[in-house]
């Protein structure tokens, strides 16, 4: 956009109007622009094409290239100060203080990595600019003054070590939360990602936090970290009221019948209104050698060839149905405009493994064998789940490689993908909504009373497959706040290196089941729309 263009109309409007917006606004562009390219290599036109501004502008609120790269550098100094000094920790006792400050920087870092290169650049430079400009001695001497009363309160009450100064305790922090973002891409490149998704940025945090406090504190050789609260989404809370209340009504000691029906209640009473561009009506019975399977099809109302998606509920392997789960497939078909084939697979602990699974296969196969009869594309199927609905998913696609069902895709919500109870998230989550730790082994047994195969079977325990090479791209969901979240990652991270493409949604405030939040929580709303858009573009010809 050129300076004529800018001195007239909208922009010279938004000038008169709004000058701090303007500034601000050129300055977040510039902090961006010399944090991507360098002083050097950064063009002050570049800058104004990003904010609708004019290179004149630019010149009339910095004077030159040189004052907005020294403003873009003070600001982002200043951003860090003004958000430990919204942390009021005078106001906090001295070692919840120093866990706030820790957890605040590290989050800062994180979350603002231009910071981080902007640093970076002038450590290249030795910091020339920074010493020319005098404003660190303006924006970091508050810094290590908060320090020095944190630290003095701290000593004055005999938890913190006399010997530790203001200065050091700032190096340490810093460094901490520094590393994290300024060597990622060479950490990464080296050893993965993991530790960069949410459940290794939670435990590196909390690490962090130990390791300071670990430094610091007076006479304590192990001080006791106080565990990091679940983030849960506010917007569970309503949710959550309801499901409890209506799950009250089932008295202690219910048996699997007894859940199974009150399951189906409480779905029916909290089902959505189906969209209205689905028909979810036709149902059939398909052989197997477990049995006879019944599945309930939710077919887009637009006619002609669809994409199919075979899901499996979750619900522990021993309750659950295609209609306790109606939310979640009637509005894949109607966002996908496809073929949803929901399985209403034999439960536990009546029909234990492997009968669900062998159903499951023959739904597959039925439906590619009759796919015309169905309106579906014999060469657009992938399967889906949710918890044991995602494990199951998990295991058909093992079964399925390979043979004439040639999946294209698998969509793993919340899966359960092994049994290892050592993994962090089981006793981070252990009391978590929804699904706690205990009564798993009793589940699990009855899933597979053989429990050595929880550990051995990759048809049981998809994680334990010797190869997962070969396997249809997958979109694996987790959720923080769920004892499965990290055997969801590990299966990530086992497809990843298998060469097998994994989309990941780590979930952040969520719980196991949180699609079932969808009317309450917007969060749910938009994982699911993420799911859907990835196995759109799947599914696409």
């Amino acid at each position: 956009m050129g300076e004529g263009v800018m001195d007239g109309g909208q922009g010279r409007q938004r000038w008169k109007q709004d000058p701090e917006g303007v500034r601000r606004a050129i300055l977040d562009a510039a902090q961006a622009e010399f944090a991507r390219h360098g002083y050097a290599s950064t063009r002050v036109e570049d800058i104004a094409a990003q904010t609708a501004t004019s290179k004149r502008m630019i010149y009339y609120y910095f004077t030159d290239k040189e004052g907005l790269y020294l403003q873009a550098l003070e600001s982002a100094y200043a951003q860090v100060r003004q958000g430990e000094a919204a942390l009021r920790l005078d106001h906090l006792p001295p070692v919840q203080a120093l866990r706030t400050l820790v957890e605040f920087t590290f989050d800062h870092h994180r979350a603002h990595p231009d910071f981080i290169r902007l640093v970076m650049i002038e450590n290249v430079h030795n910091a020339d600019n920074l010493r020319a400009s005098g404003l660190i001695g303006r924006v970091n001497k508050g810094a290590i003054e908060k320090l020095a009363d944190l630290l003095a309160r701290g000593q004055a009450q005999g938890l913190f070590r006399p010997d530790i100064l203001p200065l050091e305790l700032h190096w340490h922090i810093s460094a901490l939360s520094f590393f994290n973002v300024s060597n990622r891409p060479s950490f990464t490149e080296s050893f993965g990602d993991s530790l960069f998704a949410e459940a290794g940025q939670a435990r590196l945090k909390a690490q962090a936090v130990e390791a300071v406090l670990r430094l610091v504190q007076a006479g304590a050789d192990t001080p006791t970290p106080t565990p990091e609260p679940p983030m849960l989404n506010p917007e569970l809370t309503g949710f959550l009221t309801a499901w409890t209340e209506k799950w009250a009504a089932l008295p202690p000691g219910a048996s699997p019948a007894d859940r199974r029906k009150r399951f189906e209640v409480i779905a029916a009473e909290m089902r959505l209104p189906t969209p209205e561009d689905v028909d979810c009506e036709t149902e059939h019975w398909i052989d197997s050698k477990a049995g006879p399977v019944r599945v309930r099809v939710f077919r887009h109302r637009s006619g002609g060839t669809q994409p199919c998606l075979i899901y499996m509920h979750g619900g522990a392997w021993m309750q659950g149905s295609p209609e306790t789960h109606w939310d979640i497939t009637s509005r894949i078909a109607s966002t996908n405009r496809q073929t949803v084939i929901s399985v209403d697979y034999a439960l536990a602990p009546e029909h234990p493994f492997p009968a669900a699974l062998d159903q499951c296969g023959a739904v597959a196969r039925w439906a590619h064998a009759t796919a015309g009869s169905l309106g579906i594309d014999p060469a657009r199927i992938a399967v889906g789940g949710d918890s044991a609905g995602g494990n199951l998913a998990a295991a058909l696609a093992l079964d399925l490689r390979g043979s004439e069902v040639p999946l294209i895709a698998q969509l793993l919500i919340y899966p359960a993908c092994d049994f290892d109870k050592s993994r962090p998230s089981y006793s981070e989550n252990a009391e978590a909504p929804l699904l706690q730790v205990k009564g798993m082994d009793m589940v699990n047994a009855m899933y597979s009373p053989d429990t050595a195969q929880l550990h051995t079977n990759p048809r049981v325990a998809p994680l334990v497959a010797a190869s997962h090479a070969g396997l249809p791209p997958a979109f694996i969901a987790v959720a923080q706040n769920d004892p499965l979240r990290d055997s969801g990652l590990a299966y990530a991270d086992a497809l990843r290196s298998a060469g097998v493409p994994v989309t990941q949604d780590d979930g952040t405030g969520l719980i196991h089941g949180y699609l079932r939040a969808m009317e309450y929580c917007a969060a749910s709303r938009t994982a699911l729309a993420a799911m859907t858009d990835w196995l759109a573009q799947q599914q696409t010809v």
